[in-house]
């Protein structure tokens, strides 16, 4: 599912805090159907997703008859850390917003999965890179994934024809990326831009796409002003002085309408290349056929070599509280969703990319419709060595917050990159003190 642009993540930080006072209670034991036991699960799809997932959910039932997975309808965060205050959980949720999940495991309200992990035999080699350490917080395991999303370039080749760029050669670094918008940036005879080079992105991509980090991992310190990271930022000016400067990309990205549907700017030809995901496989299939698009790993700085091939995931989370009256029950579903059979159940339909590898060789999600072949090209990229998500931390979400609202003082000129970040470590560092003292572990898998 499409990332959320620029999400209020304040609300979220502000119920957490409830963790610290209010101790957790038992939920009632659910009622059994039939003599099955019955497992209330909270999911993030709505929509045609929810319908996807509900089809899941019954293909489970049917195969396994002594469970009944009851799907209760589209929860977003806010509500179900509302009910881990409450101490009224549902059996099993998923969270929305993976940056959600260290502030969850650091307030104790999640089941960690590391022993069921082990006794059922999954192996971490079985998994893609990157795909697991989206659900590990100080070294253990509170979350599974089912499915992710894979972030990398997408671009126009018919807009780079009309630029005169070969549509098979996408630019590989940043800095041919600069280069390339300003060929494909086009004004109009009154002057205003008719074409961006590249749809302004997140902020979080481009620094992902330095590897700096985040924080130190043996002391938990806060490390915003790494040098990668004020080179990252700097780039982003770069990036959109090539194409006009910050205030006319900014006025020409007001015009854009949403981008799920057939006004998607990317399809309209008003953007030339975007960072973007694997479900506009199947959006462009529907919407706009006609387009014609390549897709590459999300371009490298010069300098740093060794970050080729980068791509950001982000992932469906799955989690049980730490109350949970059913766990061996929510734990064998987790289980199952790690097989091939389900796996290729909710890709095939949701088009989510596969966190499995022996997935990734599936054919049947890579070949008959059109779509497919370039939804294996997002496959084989999830497995690269640097595909990349941001740590999980209690932080997490004021962390990505300040982080967009540094590259936007610097964009609009209020402050320079080095100034930017430092700001943005002195709002987090106030926040990480509170959770310092077991020392978060970065993992890279």
């Amino acid at each position: 599912m499409p990332p959320l642009v620029r999400l209020v993540r304040f609300p979220f930080v502000f119920l957490l805090t409830a963790f610290l006072a209010v101790p957790f209670g038992c939920t009632p034991t659910p009622k059994t159907d039939n003599g099955k036991v019955r497992l209330r699960v909270w999911s993030m799809w709505g929509g045609d997703e929810e319908k996807v997932f509900r089809r899941v959910l019954d293909e489970y039932n049917r195969t396994h008859p002594h469970v009944y997975l009851e799907n209760l309808g589209s929860v977003d965060d806010n509500k179900t850390v509302r009910a881990l205050v409450a101490g009224a959980p549902p059996d099993l949720f998923t969270i929305a917003d993976p940056s959600n999940l260290g502030a969850l495991a650091a307030n104790d309200a999640l089941l960690p999965l590391d022993d069921l992990f082990r006794d059922s035999g999954l192996s971490t080699d079985a998994f893609t890179r990157a795909s697991l350490s989206q659900c590990r917080f100080r070294g253990k395991l509170y979350a599974m994934p089912y499915l992710v999303d894979c972030i990398v370039l997408l671009y126009n080749k018919q807009s780079f024809r009309d630029a005169g760029l070969d549509p098979e050669r996408p630019p590989r670094t940043l800095e041919e990326m600069v280069e390339y918008c300003r060929k494909l940036t086009v004004r109009g005879p009154d002057g205003r831009l008719k074409r961006i080079g590249l749809r302004p992105p997140e902020a979080i991509n481009l620094l992902a796409i330095y590897g700096g980090r985040y924080f130190d991992p043996e002391t938990g310190t806060i490390t915003a002003t790494d040098p990668r990271h004020i080179e990252a930022v700097a780039m982003y000016q770069r990036l959109m002085e090539a194409q006009g400067g910050n205030e006319a990309v900014e006025s020409f990205a007001q015009s854009f309408a949403n981008q799920q549907g057939s006004y998607n700017p990317f399809y309209l030809g008003q953007v030339a290349m975007t960072f973007n995901g694997q479900w506009n496989t199947w959006w462009i299939q529907k919407y706009k056929p006609d387009v014609e698009y390549g897709i590459a790993p999300l371009p490298y700085p010069e300098k740093y070599p060794e970050r080729a091939g980068t791509v950001w995931l982000g992932g469906n989370l799955f989690c049980i509280p730490k109350e949970g009256r059913h766990v061996r029950e929510a734990w064998e579903f987790l289980r199952w969703t790690q097989t091939p059979e389900a796996q290729h159940l909710f890709a095939d339909t949701i088009h989510g990319v596969p966190n499995i590898r022996a997935s990734l060789a599936d054919r049947s999600l890579r070949t008959g419709e059109p779509w497919r072949e370039q939804f294996g090209k997002f496959m084989d990229l999830s497995d690269s060595p640097n595909a990349t998500h941001f740590p999980p931390m209690p932080v997490a979400m004021l962390y990505l917050n300040e982080i967009t609202n540094a590259v936007d003082a610097v964009r609009y000129g209020r402050k320079t990159p080095e100034g930017a970040m430092r700001s943005v470590g002195t709002r987090v560092r106030k926040e990480m003190d509170r959770y310092r003292t077991d020392g978060p572990k970065e993992v890279t898998r």
